[in-house]
């Protein structure tokens, strides 16, 4: 069954001369970074689909360049303003041959896949992340067939890489 990862963006500026444009703050790029630890540790994505905002493609980079991992990125206009819904039509429209998808973006969307995929719960903070098995596939989720297997706030991922040093 596929993986899918939820990563909600680091922790970012509080303004912006537009919203689009708030980049991480320096606690941000260090949860980043931890999150980055943490997917190289549970299973690296062959696919990485995220906000067009700053904030998630630095929250993107961090990750990926302290993690040591190199999969293909597809920014998208729709997972900035988007909902779960959207999200779903995007992994459906670009999931295919893909065993791993981590998707990169902002609340209320984040916590709202979740819910949506396993029924959990689930709030995610900002650096929070997720992993799901999905199925039956990308063009075809249904809740029957995920099952959350596991959610890290940040700070808990500051300790995971941590301890794993």
């Amino acid at each position: 069954m596929p993986t899918l990862l939820v990563l909600r963006h680091a922790q970012a500026q509080p303004f912006a001369a537009r919203d689009h444009d708030r980049a991480l703050t320096v606690d941000g790029v260090a949860a980043a970074r931890a999150a980055g630890r943490v997917v190289a540790l549970t299973g690296v994505p062959d696919l990485v689909l995220l906000s067009t905002a700053r904030r998630a493609r630095q929250t993107v980079e961090a990750a990926m360049e302290t993690g040591d991992w190199h999969p293909a990125i597809r920014p998208l206009d729709a997972l900035y303003g988007g909902d779960p819904t959207e999200v779903l039509a995007a992994l459906a429209a670009h999931g295919a041959d893909h065993r791993s998808v981590l998707v990169v973006g902002h609340e209320p969307w984040c916590s709202g896949v979740v819910g949506l995929l396993t029924g959990a719960r689930a709030q995610l903070t900002t650096a929070a992340l997720a992993s799901m098995q999905v199925g039956p596939g990308w063009d075809a989720l249904d809740p029957a067939w995920c099952t959350l297997q596991w959610l890290t706030p940040s700070w808990l991922t500051t300790q995971i890489t941590a301890a794993a040093r």
